[in-house]
């Protein structure tokens, strides 16, 4: 969308842009007027265009100096949007370990890194000293064994990659070598997310929840999510997602369509352990659990697909709890209903409620208890 608008043009003595644009909340701006009209609150007066040139080398560097987006004869003059944003996400190519094969966890734990940034509404741009400090805080506690911090390379790379800005600088080499490092200890830049990245993450909790998620499920398999999320400022991240009335697709037989997001975020808040026996299955590649409705999906039980109907079992006593043979009392003690003894109590996740009118459901119509 094009805001300036004809009668500005005529007011100031410019001329529409065509290629250098300011882009902010979603909308494009004149970047050679703007920055002329603004320039009054320093001189006192704004600009004429006859005064100053535009272009990458004037107006663009100056505007993306000062933390905003300008757009360059070529760039997509549309900012891009949520779904432009989840699929960089899945498309990060982290190096792998030459000696246990797993991906390495630099671009990850940079983008929640900002993430949690933007969560707690700290500045987009951060100085490279408190960015090359902190990211290599978080990559010697959380990546793989045999990392070196070495953070220039996630943020070059994602640079590169469309979701980092380092405003106010061209000629920005690849993310790998020495040269890579080189440069960023030359130009020590402030850097951060991509004002449009930015904007999403830091306004919309269920877009970021969904990105922590997909973050913590594709790198992040033998760590401690819970600490992970402690140590990014959002250990408060709620689960989101679900519907009241999950909806139905047909194929040979009607399925319910379940929120497998929401399942996921079920087994991260818990780490994959079961709210039950406490056991968490290991698998080569991360651990494994299964998202368990208390009151069953479908008819004619017509659970929610929702946070509070949700545990996170292991597979034998997810079979269990769906048959009957596993009941949750009113006081969360978890019974086996066919001898009568007690399992212990059901074993909860700060951020995950359980919905006791589900759980009496549960009790009445599967188990047959009430």
């Amino acid at each position: 969308m094009h805001i300036v608008t004809p009668r500005f043009h005529g007011q100031y003595g410019y001329r529409r842009a065509i290629g250098y644009f300011l882009v902010h909340g979603g909308k494009r701006y004149d970047s050679k007027a703007i920055a002329g009209v603004a320039y009054r609150g320093v001189g006192g007066r704004p600009l004429r265009p006859d005064e100053f040139s535009g272009g990458n080398a004037t107006v663009a560097r100056v505007l993306g100096g000062l933390g905003f987006e300008v757009t360059k004869p070529g760039q997509a003059a549309e900012v891009p949007s949520i779904e432009d944003l989840l699929q960089k996400v899945d498309s990060l190519k982290p190096a792998v370990s030459p000696t246990t094969g797993a991906q390495k966890r630099h671009q990850p734990l940079t983008l929640l890194w900002a993430i949690g940034r933007a969560a707690q509404g700290e500045p987009r741009l951060t100085p490279w000293e408190n960015t090359y400090r902190e990211l290599g805080w978080l990559i010697e506690e959380f990546g793989l064994e045999e990392d070196r911090p070495n953070p220039e390379f996630p943020v070059l790379w994602l640079y590169h990659h469309g979701l980092w800005d380092l405003p106010g600088h061209a000629n920005v080499p690849p993310a790998s070598g020495r040269p890579a490092q080189q440069w960023m200890k030359e130009h020590r830049p402030n850097s951060g997310l991509r004002p449009w990245a930015y904007e999403i993450v830091a306004d919309q909790e269920e877009i970021r929840a969904q990105i922590v998620v997909r973050l913590l499920s594709a790198y992040f398999h033998e760590v401690d999510h819970n600490a992970l999320l402690a140590r990014l400022g959002l250990d408060a991240v709620a689960i989101h997602g679900g519907s009241p009335t999950p909806g139905r697709s047909e194929s040979i037989m009607e399925r319910v369509i379940r929120d497998s997001l929401l399942a996921g975020q079920i087994k991260q808040a818990h780490a994959f352990r079961c709210q039950f026996c406490g056991n968490r299955l290991a698998l080569r590649r991360g651990f494994y659990a299964e998202g368990a409705h208390i009151r069953p999906l479908g008819e004619p039980h017509n659970g929610p697909d929702e946070p509070d109907n949700l545990l996170c079992l292991c597979p034998n006593d997810h079979v269990l709890f769906d048959r009957g043979a596993i009941a949750i009392q009113a006081d969360l003690a978890v019974m086996d209903m066919t001898s009568g003894v007690s399992l212990g109590p059901l074993r909860l996740a700060p951020n995950h409620d359980i919905n006791p009118e589900h759980l009496a459901y549960h009790r009445k119509v599967i188990v047959g208890q009430e």
